[in-house]
Order: C-alpha cells, then structure tokens, then sequence
C-alpha cells in the first residue's frame, strides 16, 4: 500500500494518499521505501510475464505446432501491445492516480497469463501474449511517476537505479521459470506468473480514493516529448534493442566461441548491468544525470569499439560484457531526466517510453540489414559510436548574455 499523510479540516481527520494528492504533486521530502519496494515488485512481476514466452517458446511451440514463423507475428505483436499501452497507460493517468493503475496493470497482467496458460490454439496464444503486453505498457508511465514521488528528491537517481534493477530481476525470474517450465510443463510458468500478478494486484496498489497527481492534466506535444530524456533513451535504446542483440552472433562469427561460451558473456554483461543500474543513479544524483550521461556515453564508446575491433581474448570477452552491462546504466539516467522534466504528464511519460521501444526496433531492423549487407564488424563498430552523442547531447547550455544596447 502506497503511504497515507493525516490533514485536519474542521473536526475531522481525513486519510489521503502522500504521493497522489492533486495538492501536494512535488516528491515527498522523506523517502517512503516500503511503498517504493511495493512499486518494484510490481515493476519486476509485470516484466517477468512481459519476457516468459521467451524461454519458453520452443517447448510450446512444439506442443502447440508453432513455427519460427509464428514466433516473429507473435513476439511482434508483443512489441506493438506494450508500446501502444504505453501511450494508453499514459492517457489513463489524467484520470487516475499511479497506485490505481499499477493495480489495473497487474489484474490485466493476471489475465493475460492465465489466457497463456490454458491457450490450445495460436490464437489464443497472441492473445495472451497481446494482454501481458498491455499489463507492461500500462504500468511503465504509472511505476515512473510514482517511484519518483516516492523517493524523495535528494535520492531520486539512486531509486530509479533500482527501479531499474527490478525490471533485470524480472528478466531473470522469466529465465528461471522458463528453465523450469521447459523441464516439466511449460504452462506451470504462466500459472506462477498469475498468482504473482494476483499478489502484486494486492500489495502493490495504492489506495482506491486516491487522486491523480497534479500536472497530470498539461498538455501534451510531441515537442515535450521529443527532448532531452528522449535523446538519452533513444541512444540507449540503439545500444541496448540494436548493438547488444547481435553480440552472441558476433561472438560466433569473429571470435569463433561456440553458442554456450558466447551466451555466457551475455549472461555476464546481464550481471553486471545490475550493479551498473545502480552506479548510474547513484552518479545522477552526485554529479547531475547529465554529466553522468556524458560520462558513460564516453566508456560505452572506447570499450565498445575495443571488443569489436580487437581480436578474440579473455580481455576482449570482458569488454563485450562489461560494455553489455554499462549501457543499462543510461536508463536511470533518462529516467531520472524524464521525471524532472515531465513527470507529471503521464501521456509524455508513456510516449517517451514508446519511442524508444520504436527506435530501438528499427536499430535493430537497420543494424540486421547493414550486417548482412556490410559485414556485422563494421556496422557494429559504427553503431557503438552512438553514445558519443551523449556529449553534446548533455553538453551544458549557458544562459545568453543580454547586454544593454
């Protein structure tokens, strides 16, 4: 349950929410972390439903008759569901408060994995698949809004580090209930992400006469959106949804690793992308989330070429995972400038999110294209050098001088 502050009107005591009160919209001064652990888990449960079919596609689609074919409709579909529900989620925020839809999107979640679970048909299965979509789409703009009110200003970037660090605890719970669904039966996975979901329906809601915040109701353009904390997602969003997908392939292809030994330095860079989640906010909040932005932007980009170009080795394997790890580091960082600079407009919450799902996409679909066209060496070395954007991007802006004529 979200925190509740007392206020006195004439003789009455009245129970508000803290965080959702359209008269107190600012982050509350002290940090409230029990609420704030209730949003995560919400936030790692929604991301193991969004990720479960993943793992566990090639046992189901043996049962259900399915095809590679299938699989690129259905995890698209995915895609487009949880961007869309994005804008939705966002949309939904000017009428109501974060808690109530962090509650909606783990009761749709629940939904969704049970349709998953009892599916005998593809089209069942892309329906389930479409409702868990939306689960993760409508809690993305409420989770960031309210994690930001709940941290408390002075803490802000190290809360969304471990916002982040949910969203990687929920991927390796996905992995794990896929290792065991795979062993036994591949529909038990879904029915634990039900009774998950059902959980967080309950723990992680916020009170039903909650409010939404105020600034819910600003209008919204797409040139809000398109601003700083976009800029910053859209370079992570190349790294993480474009470069990194393909590390494995490369791996095989130049360093000559078998599959196992290359999955392994992605697994690697997947660890150390949960400690770097932290680090990143933990710097947004010492040095100011641009300077931490420019900072990274500058490590992703000398390791990022150094495993590329350099040959196979221990050293280089490192590099690939560690740069893997950092770039998971931006995403407190665009967070935390998303946040500050409209936080409160769940719509340009939700579109920011979006975006950065669509670009990724097509840096993905682009960097597939020109490796097969180029060579994948080349064409990653030049996607690696997307994060020197990040310099003048964040570059500090000063104020013109106005001189008396």
């Amino acid at each position: 349950m979200f925190p509740f502050g007392r206020y006195v009107s004439g003789s009455s005591l009245h129970i508000v929410s803290e965080m959702t009160d359209t008269e107190h919209a600012q982050p509350v001064a002290q940090p409230r972390w029990g609420s704030f652990t209730l949003v995560c888990l919400a936030y790692l449960v929604a991301t193991t439903g969004e990720q479960l079919l993943s793992p566990l596609y090639p046992t189901a689609s043996e049962e259900l008759g399915l095809g590679v074919g299938q699989a690129g409709i259905v995890f698209g579909l995915l895609t487009i569901s949880i961007a869309a529900f994005n804008l939705v989620g966002g949309l939904l925020l000017h009428r109501v408060s974060p808690s109530v839809l962090i509650r909606v999107a783990a009761a749709v979640g629940v939904v969704g994995s049970v349709t998953t679970a009892t599916t005998h048909s593809f089209g069942q299965l892309i329906l389930g698949q479409v409702v868990l979509g939306a689960s993760a789409g409508l809690f993305f703009p409420a989770g960031l809004q309210a994690v930001a009110a709940l941290a408390g200003h002075a803490r802000k970037g190290f809360a969304m580090g471990i916002y982040g660090v949910a969203f990687s605890g929920g991927l390796t719970l996905a992995a794990v209930l896929g290792a065991v669904g795979s062993s036994h039966d591949w529909r038990i996975a879904f029915w634990i992400a039900a009774g998950l979901g059902v959980a967080a329906t309950i723990g992680g809601a916020g009170h039903a006469r909650t409010k939404p915040i105020r600034g819910s109701h600003s209008p919204f353009s797409i040139r809000t959106v398109m601003a700083l904390p976009t800029a910053v997602g859209t370079v992570l969003a190349v790294c993480q949804y474009g470069a990194i997908p393909f590390l494995t392939t490369f791996a095989v292809r130049q360093w000559g690793l078998s599959a196992t030994s290359a999955a392994t330095v992605l697994i690697a860079g997947r660890i150390i992308s949960i400690v770097a989640k932290v680090v990143g906010g933990a710097s947004a909040d010492r040095v100011g989330a641009k300077t931490s932005a420019r900072r990274t932007g500058l490590l992703l980009t000398l390791t990022g070429l150094a495993w590329v170009l350099l040959p196979g080795s221990m050293f280089t394997y490192a590099l690939a995972a560690l740069f893997a790890g950092m770039v998971s580091s931006l995403g407190p960082v665009a967070n935390v400038l998303a946040v500050e600079q409209f936080g409160n407009n769940g719509m340009a919450l939700g579109a920011y999110r979006s975006v950065q799902i669509a670009l990724g996409a097509a840096a993905s679909a682009i960097i597939g294209v020109a490796g097969e066209a180029f060579g994948l060496r080349p064409t990653l070395a030049v996607a690696t050098l997307a994060p020197l954007a990040l310099l003048w991007i964040c570059r500090e802006r000063r104020p013109l001088a106005l001189t008396a004529g």
